[in-house]
């Protein structure tokens, strides 16, 4: 496989450089401004909304449309972009480019989430989609909640993912890890799980985990403008 570069923009948002191109996911903030030189670079770079939640989608990122190759947004999101591509998509939708292939999924909150394939690498973003468990809420609501999640789960059985990108969210306590367990158990990551949406402190793997799906490789990013190459 070709190499990547991937940087941590902030919250849920990610860019990563591949061979050809630059795929940037969820762009609700950058503070450490580390997305600016690949909009002057030479790769075509391509902007991904999951949802319209202002943690994943800042309007602003549409000024960029002179600068972008495309976007690919869930049609909840669906702000002007002129100049640029813009495929708005909802899950089950497809769409091409000369560089990559997406597909739509699901969410157990808002919008959907993306796989993408490159070549012979697929990413998969998940934008919201978790199992969202909350302590305050009633058996009913959560019950609900994971009713939801395994049936999206079930729309992506059998695909794989070389890299993925989950929510592993602070606020959830006990039930941190249960959606990211799931996906695992269900879509084998190959070659990076990246966890993202903390919403608190940064991830710790709890044994249980590490015991379980401790031969996956994981980058767990500590500060907004980290990267890595691989």
């Amino acid at each position: 496989m070709t190499s990547f570069h991937i940087i941590f923009l902030g919250h849920s948002g990610f860019l990563m450089e591949l061979s050809d191109c630059v795929l940037i996911f969820d762009y609700y903030r950058d503070p450490a401004g580390a997305a600016e030189p690949f909009f002057r670079g030479d790769k075509p770079v391509y902007l991904f909304v999951s949802h319209a939640h202002e943690d994943h989608c800042n309007p602003a990122i549409f000024r960029r449309a002179g600068q972008a190759a495309g976007f690919f947004i869930h049609t909840g999101c669906l702000p002007a972009a002129r100049g640029a591509a813009v495929h708005a998509m909802e899950p089950g939708e497809e769409a091409e480019t000369r560089e990559f292939s997406v597909r739509m999924y699901g969410s157990t909150d808002a919008g959907g989430s993306f796989l993408v394939t490159h070549g012979d690498r697929t990413i998969f973003h998940a934008g919201d989609l978790n199992w969202w468990h909350w302590a305050g809420e009633s058996d009913e609501a959560n019950e609900e909640a994971r009713d939801a999640y395994f049936r999206e789960l079930e729309a992506l059985k059998g695909q794989t993912a070389d890299v993925a990108f989950f929510p592993v969210d602070a606020r959830q306590e006990v039930a941190r890890e249960w959606g990211v367990r799931e996906f695992l158990a269900r879509v084998p990551v190959r070659e990076l799980l990246v966890p993202m949406h903390a919403f608190g402190s940064r991830w710790c793997p709890s044994y249980a985990f590490r015991w379980r799906w401790g031969s996956v490789p994981l980058w767990i990013p500590a500060s907004e403008g980290e990267e890595l190459v691989k």
